[in-house]
């Protein structure tokens, strides 16, 4: 019988490990964090600019809140009617303000905006005024038998040049308006259209 051997090298037995295993290269490890940070904001591009159009309208409102119109004397002038169109007597004509609508995402063309109230002059020359009052916001109407304006909602009454008659609950006189001069003398009427806040004193545009 053959004694059994006692090397642990001999056959039928696998030898120890000797060593730790090998580490993975440290380049190779950072170019891996690399690659999935690069991977990471390649990916987020499209999603930032599609954000960034989404919110493009918003962002231009807030740094510019009041658009082109912001300040009163910035507004476009709109046409409104024609001079031929006003009553020679000099009788008051309600006409409304037609213009674009626009928010963040939509347009929504020719949506009456307003209305204004267009006296013709003896001398040619035509007045506007807003037909709002500057009580509380009601539309002012006008009678012709007395000649003169009247809002429905509290009895402020106005004269044909749009003052106030006294007593009277409007803080202000009607709400005059610029007429462009040089459509005037072609025989248009293109008025710089502006709201005002209700139940002041002081004339304040709104944005």
């Amino acid at each position: 019988m053959m004694a059994r051997s006692l090397n642990p090298n001999s056959a039928g037995h696998a030898a120890p490990p000797t060593g730790r295993p090998a580490d993975p290269p440290r380049r190779s490890v950072l170019a891996g964090l690399a690659a999935v940070v690069i991977g990471g904001l390649v990916s987020l591009l499209p999603l930032g600019a599609g954000a960034l159009l989404f919110l493009d309208p918003i962002l231009k409102r807030k740094a510019n809140p009041g658009g082109a119109g912001a300040k009163e004397e910035g507004r476009p002038f709109r046409r409104v009617a024609t001079v031929e169109a006003l009553p020679a007597d000099g009788t008051p004509v309600q006409v409304p303000v037609i213009a674009d609508l626009t928010d963040a995402w939509n347009r929504e063309p020719n949506q009456p905006i307003g209305a204004v109230y267009l006296r013709k002059l003896a001398d040619g020359k035509v007045e506007c005024f807003n037909a709002i009052c500057p009580h509380l916001g009601c539309y002012v109407g006008f009678s012709g038998e007395r000649k003169v304006f009247q809002c429905p909602c509290h009895t402020s009454s106005f004269e044909l040049d749009g003052q106030r008659i006294l007593p009277s609950p409007s803080p202000r006189d009607m709400d005059s308006l610029a007429i462009d001069a040089e459509k005037l003398k072609e025989g248009e009427i293109w008025v710089q259209f502006v709201n005002y806040y209700s139940g002041h004193a002081e004339r304040e545009a709104k944005p």
